[in-house]
């Protein structure tokens, strides 16, 4: 096609220094666009001082490079948001077994499973026609800073336990709540569904009150039920919620 050469030897010889030589003509000038100049400029037809298009995109070797740096090994979002699924887990199949030994790890504690099973409970309450969302958070919340305060009273000889430690100790006890939240579903009120909730709030007291009195082996000798009784009272109360 004549128009797209501009070589030495076309009518439109005059532009051949700004595109560069055609398919058999001569290459551009050195001060013309195509050619390499003092500035390195990017030629439209040939490659400029600083390596093309692919210098002006950053890229070496005359390839432009779009990749954005390299990738940053990332950690997981939930591992991020310090959420163990598995640690989860552990502890749930821990506390469903009523004769065993929960984990006492103060390593293994958090707070995501506890808030799993608040809002658990409070979706069973739900299918009932009850809201009762605030009930529920609320009462972990200042059972949590009262089990604090009365835990830290009985500590002696710089024993102590955190706060974190004692709302996942009374969150994940609270899982038998929600087998009961559960159970009234179907089961209706009466002397049956009274003992099956009596059942379940010994067994939620049972696990507290272990879970805290190892947390302080030396403070708490001869005050296990100083610590039950106020473990004993929030479950019940739980459990009244989950009945009527």
């Amino acid at each position: 096609m004549e128009f797209m050469s501009f070589g030495s030897g076309s009518q439109y010889s005059a532009y051949g220094g700004a595109g560069g030589g055609g398919a058999g003509g001569a290459p551009a000038a050195a001060g013309g666009w195509g050619g390499p100049n003092a500035g390195g400029g990017i030629g439209m037809g040939g490659s400029s001082s600083g390596g093309g298009w692919g210098a002006a995109f950053g890229g070496g070797g005359g390839t432009p490079d779009f990749t954005g740096g390299p990738e940053l090994d990332e950690p997981p979002l939930l591992e991020e948001l310090g959420i163990d699924p598995g640690q989860i887990v552990r502890r749930t199949v821990a506390m469903l077994n009523p004769m065993g030994r929960a984990d006492d790890n103060a390593g293994d504690d958090d707070l995501a499973g506890p808030l799993l099973f608040a809002f658990l409970m409070g979706a069973l309450h739900l299918l009932r026609g009850r809201v009762h969302f605030g009930y529920i958070l609320g009462w972990f919340t200042l059972s949590t800073m009262a089990m604090y305060w009365l835990l830290n009273q009985l500590a002696v000889h710089g024993e102590g336990i955190e706060l974190y430690r004692t709302g996942s100790v009374v969150g994940y006890c609270m899982l038998p709540m929600c087998l009961l939240a559960a159970l009234s579903i179907v089961l209706p009120g009466g002397l049956f569904t009274g003992i099956i909730a009596g059942v379940l709030v010994m067994w939620c007291t049972s696990k507290a009150t272990a879970q805290f009195t190892r947390s302080l082996p030396q403070s708490s000798e001869g005050k296990k039920l100083v610590v039950a009784y106020p473990c004993f009272t929030l479950y019940c109360l739980f459990a009244l919620l989950s009945v009527f």
